[in-house]
């Protein structure tokens, strides 16, 4: 009679903690040393990847005014979408490997990869040599920095996770600021070969001591393959389902001013040295934005904070129909930049807050992320075809990003109000 009611009183206990958003296998330490070593590897490592990344805009202006000036903008793009692609996609692979076997020979693999890609892209003269080098060799290498580097902030903070992926992901803009000014005075001074191979150095410096620095915490999971049966565990949970389809739309038409803001400033009036620095001024925004929106996201909610900054993001894309004037654009540059920088570190967090087991971190942020490699691989495009298709106007490049990622936000909000209806709670 004892033993039944025990039994009965343990399954109670484990059905509550199943329902618990952000229970896990241990407790996390929310810190310590070895923590913040962590977000500091972290910040160094995304400074000389999504840093870089950031910045395509500066090599797609760059292309079409000498090397590949006699290709379109729309297939140019074409080698910064194949690099997000595989950083996205390339989750569903890299992401279980981490859960496996932890983060250091992914780290080591990753920045190899990565450096030889930026030094074989100093060599390149040819469409399909940048495609080749700058395109899949860089973005799988970035792919295996990438996730280590995110699930393992997951496994060492909890309550201050939203300031921790805060600052990792800051890297990304405090490199997305320096890159463009670097390499527009190198690209003068030293020229296209010296200037990529410069960055493949610079890059070297600050990822080998991260591949130091950032360690998984939780000991690795016995699976060494995809396991199908968690995959429709996840997407049986309607929350993750539901985050996963909003990022989707998101991400499809958040990174297009990344790529086309430069022209779109050469178009209105700018010199080409102001309309190389609108993307260090997006990305100074976004600096700003990723650390604010983490804070205010442990403070207020993770979900609350990235339905703000999608709908704001969406907003102010629509607004650039009015906005015509150098004042202006960088004006839109600093905002959009603020708004749109918290959605890449918030989704992350917003994964682990829905994840029963913190082991299966690595997982369902590389599910998400494969979603949304579709969106990421044709968005550029298709803005680049609107342009040509429009005469080189930009109108119809303003609708239809502004108009996703807005959908995207409404997709947020659905995902908060299944966990909770009264909308001054923190979610």
């Amino acid at each position: 009679m004892n033993m039944a009611s025990g039994s009965s009183s343990q399954a109670s206990s484990d059905e509550k903690g199943i329902s618990n958003l952000e229970v896990t296998e241990t407790k996390l330490p929310d810190g310590g040393l070895q923590g913040w070593l962590v977000v500091l590897g972290g910040f160094l490592n995304y400074f000389a990847t999504f840093g870089l990344l950031n910045s395509f805009g500066i090599f797609q202006l760059y292309y079409q005014e000498n090397m590949l000036r006699n290709t379109s903008a729309s297939t140019i793009s074409w080698i910064g979408s194949i690099q997000l692609f595989l950083l996205f996609i390339g989750g569903i692979v890299v992401g279980p490997i981490f859960d496996s076997y932890g983060s250091r020979w992914l780290l080591i693999l990753g920045t190899l990869t990565y450096v030889l890609s930026i030094m074989f892209t100093s060599l390149s003269v040819e469409l399909y040599q940048f495609i080749l080098a700058q395109g899949f060799m860089f973005g799988i290498g970035d792919t295996m920095l990438f996730y280590p580097t995110i699930s393992a902030i997951s496994h060492w903070f909890d309550q201050r996770r939203g300031l921790a992926f805060g600052i990792v992901v800051a890297g990304s803009s405090i490199g997305g600021i320096c890159w463009p000014f670097m390499l527009e005075r190198l690209f003068a001074r030293i020229g296209f070969a010296w200037t990529v191979r410069t960055a493949g150095f610079i890059c070297l410096a600050f990822l080998a001591p991260s591949c130091l620095l950032i360690k998984a915490r939780l000991p690795p999971r016995k699976s060494t393959h995809l396991d199908i049966g968690s995959i429709k565990d996840s997407f049986a949970d309607r929350r993750y389902a539901l985050l996963t389809a909003a990022m989707f739309f998101i991400f499809w038409g958040m990174f297009i001013p990344f790529y086309y803001l430069p022209s779109y400033g050469l178009a209105h009036g700018m010199s080409l040295y102001m309309a190389n620095n609108l993307l260090a001024i997006l990305n100074a925004g976004s600096f700003v934005g990723r650390i604010v929106s983490g804070i205010l996201a442990d403070k207020l909610g993770r979900f609350n904070i990235t339905f703000i900054c999608a709908l704001s993001a969406g907003i102010i894309l629509i607004t650039l129909h009015a906005i015509q004037t150098p004042t202006t654009i960088i004006i839109f540059s600093i905002l959009y930049g603020f708004f749109s920088g918290g959605l890449i570190s918030l989704q992350s967090a917003c994964v682990a807050q829905i994840t029963p087991d913190i082991g299966m971190i690595g997982l369902r942020i590389g599910l998400l992320m494969a979603v949304c490699s579709l969106g990421v691989l044709t968005g550029n495009p298709i803005g680049g075809a609107l342009i040509s298709g429009a005469s080189g106007k930009f109108g119809h490049l303003i609708d239809f990003s502004g108009v996703i990622v807005l959908g995207g936000a409404v997709l947020v909000l659905i995902a908060r109000l299944t966990m909770e209806r009264k909308v001054w709670r923190v979610v």
